[in-house]
């Protein structure tokens, strides 16, 4: 079996909890070497792992020469670290969001170009069993032709981190938004025709936004309605879909997630005739039909969540397909930036 010698870059949170256990549970990466501007975060590494620590990336590229770079850094040095790497022959796995703007991303996008190195996206929202299992039940046609999707993330935070500040790349567009454009593009299978955006500062310690709201039309029809609210003292559904048929709610509860389907059998279903007269019977609007609704419920399993590091074994290793395509993750910074346009919000 071949093995990716890997070297990761930013041991925080995404990057020590999620990415390294990742390789490490994978026989087809091996960790070679982390970077991390954190000497004692290094030295954690070296207890755990036995890998050697730098901290300059292009100080571990350079002497490591790793088959794959995963930048788990802040956001503001996606673009340098990731570029670097693809100019040093080395193929990427970026986390998201790809960069602090869009210009940034197609520096990185022209640097895969020029160079012909493999680069792929860290989308985790899209790799979740969630997300699956609203795919495979929109695809189903259960609930007709979809028209709108809902989705929040809301909570109350007073965020004092970087990533509440504009300057590193912070506020919950990138940092949620990257997630919550993902998955719904993805479930729509579409790009974005038109985006509507609205963003404010509100408990957030920093200058960065922690209050969005996203409206976009995609080129397939499909309206997307996005709230990303972490001044939010009440809660919103996660995510609805509605289709001409029916529609699907994720609930949360108990420590489970739960798709509740209610949908009608339109060979079934009755269909209803317009009624021209100005008079309602009983003064009353109303339906002389009755709707023949079915329901059905699937317990989310997350163990059926995708392994992202199988996903990228088989592009980086195998040569197939990327699971997400650099030209979706570019539409995500595009969206975004459509989003920072509209709603007049500079990142300066």
């Amino acid at each position: 079996m071949k093995k990716l010698r890997t070297a990761v870059s930013g041991l925080g949170r995404i990057g020590w909890l999620y990415h390294i256990p990742g390789i490490m549970a994978n026989e087809g990466f091996e960790l070679t070497a982390v970077c991390d501007p954190l000497r004692e975060r290094l030295n954690e590494a070296y207890e755990k792992y036995s890998v050697k620590g730098y901290t300059s990336f292009e100080e571990m590229i350079d002497a490591e020469r790793p088959d794959l770079a995963v930048v788990a850094s802040p956001t503001h040095l996606h673009a340098g670290q990731a570029v670097y790497a693809l100019e040093h022959g080395v193929d990427v796995f970026l986390d998201k969001p790809m960069a602090r703007d869009l210009a940034e991303a197609d520096t990185i996008v022209k640097a895969k170009e020029r160079t012909g190195k493999k680069l792929m996206m860290y989308q985790p929202s899209r790799f979740s069993a969630t997300t699956q299992k609203l795919k495979k039940i929109i695809q189903s046609g259960v609930i007709g032709d979809v028209y709108m999707i809902k989705s929040s993330s809301c909570g109350f935070v007073f965020r004092n981190d970087w990533q509440s500040l504009k300057k590193y790349g912070g506020g919950m567009l990138n940092n949620y938004g990257a997630h919550s454009i993902d998955a719904a593009l993805y479930l729509c299978g579409s790009t974005a025709k038109e985006v509507y955006g609205r963003m404010r500062r509100v408990a957030a310690a920093g200058d960065a936004d922690d209050v969005v709201k996203i409206l976009i039309e995609t080129a397939n029809g499909i309206a997307v309605d996005i709230d990303i609210i972490l001044a939010a003292a009440a809660s919103l559904p996660p995510t609805v879909v509605f289709g001409t048929h029916g529609a699907i709610e994720e609930i949360h509860g108990d420590d489970k997630i739960i798709l509740r389907v209610r949908y009608f059998d339109p060979i079934e279903q009755k269909a209803a005739a317009a009624n021209d007269s100005l008079a309602a019977e009983g003064r009353r609007y109303a339906t002389a039909v009755p709707v023949n609704w079915k329901e059905a419920e699937y317990r989310i399993d997350y163990e059926k969540s995708l392994k992202y590091y199988e996903k990228c074994y088989e592009y980086f290793a195998l040569d197939m397909p990327p699971f997400v395509d650099i030209s979706e993750s570019r539409e995500v910074m595009r969206v975004m930036e459509e989003c920072r346009r509209s709603a007049g919000w500079s990142q300066d």
